[in-house]
């Protein structure tokens, strides 16, 4: 099944020679016994079958400074990880602007929801004002969800409840979630970012869907995979069969080149200049 996932992006991207690294906890019968050897020797002979050759296959326990690696392919191959904060990689993305973490699980932490009290409020907030107010318009929730954007910067402190709520209820409108896609291209794009993650942090259940999508989409399109998958584990938790998630989910299986996540975002400005402009010309603001 792995290498069925794997043939197809590798084939697409026109890959010809892969390395392969399997890490986790060490076997019993180590160094005679590498961990998941028929898996590897699955992988070759599969990946081989359609012309794309493993050149090499190595076992570490951990990603982390000085954790020893083992080759499957020649038992003397061996050796020691250096620190993957000082490499090219890591200098790269920090110039960027991303953050690496240590382990899965110091990344998944980024997304821990908050307290379930809390989440139980802006629940019952959230029935209360659907029920009591009338039919949103699209262009004036959009409205509300870039001024919210632009004020992350200089925000102090969590969003109050009222304005999680408010912002839950305004991505609940398909047309408000799929144009704010459009502001991954702008200037705003990481500022955008960084309410999703906070809405995902904080929204109800089935609500939490729509940011934590926005937030995969937004990390996969810079190509951080990691907090994508993260993200979307947080979505399909929250909404099970939820379709946008499905859609994306299937992107990152198929290793959807990030660009092109971009350039879809990029379609979909126009619909956010329609609605804001909407929303500019029945409240009789300026728009920025």
């Amino acid at each position: 099944m792995l290498a069925a996932q794997l043939e197809a992006p590798l084939l697409e991207h026109g890959a010809t020679d892969v390395i392969l690294a399997v890490v986790c906890g060490p076997s019993e019968h180590m160094p005679e016994e590498l961990p998941h050897e028929p898996l590897v020797s699955a992988l070759m002979h599969k990946l081989g079958g359609v012309g794309i050759e493993v050149v090499e296959a190595v076992w570490l326990p951990s990603c982390q400074k000085d954790a020893p690696w083992l080759c499957y392919l020649d038992l003397d191959c061996h050796g020691t990880l250096p620190d993957p904060q000082l490499s090219a990689v890591a200098a790269a993305s920090a110039h960027e602007g991303n953050v690496t973490f240590e382990s899965r699980a110091a990344l998944a932490a980024i997304a821990a929801l908050d307290p379930p009290e809390a989440l139980e409020r802006r629940s019952a907030l959230l029935d209360e004002l659907i029920t009591h107010s009338g039919e949103p318009d699209p262009g004036t929730e959009l409205r509300r969800v870039r001024d919210a954007i632009d004020a992350v910067e200089e925000r102090k402190g969590p969003l109050p409840d009222a304005e999680i709520v408010a912002l839950a209820r305004a991505l609940m409108i398909p047309e408000v979630r799929d144009a704010s896609l459009a502001f991954a291209t702008q200037p705003r794009s990481r500022l955008a970012e960084r309410l999703w993650l906070e809405l995902t942090r904080s929204c109800p259940a089935p609500e939490r869907a729509e940011p934590a999508c926005l937030l995969a989409f937004y990390a996969y399109q810079r190509g951080d995979g990691g907090i994508a998958s993260i993200a979307l584990e947080a979505a399909e938790d929250a909404c099970p069969g939820h379709a946008l998630t499905k859609l994306l989910r299937a992107a990152l299986s198929a290793a959807f080149p990030p660009t092109e996540l971009r350039a879809l975002s990029t379609e979909y400005l126009d619909d956010a200049r329609r609605l804001l402009s909407t929303a500019q010309s029945s409240s009789g603001l300026s728009q920025s």
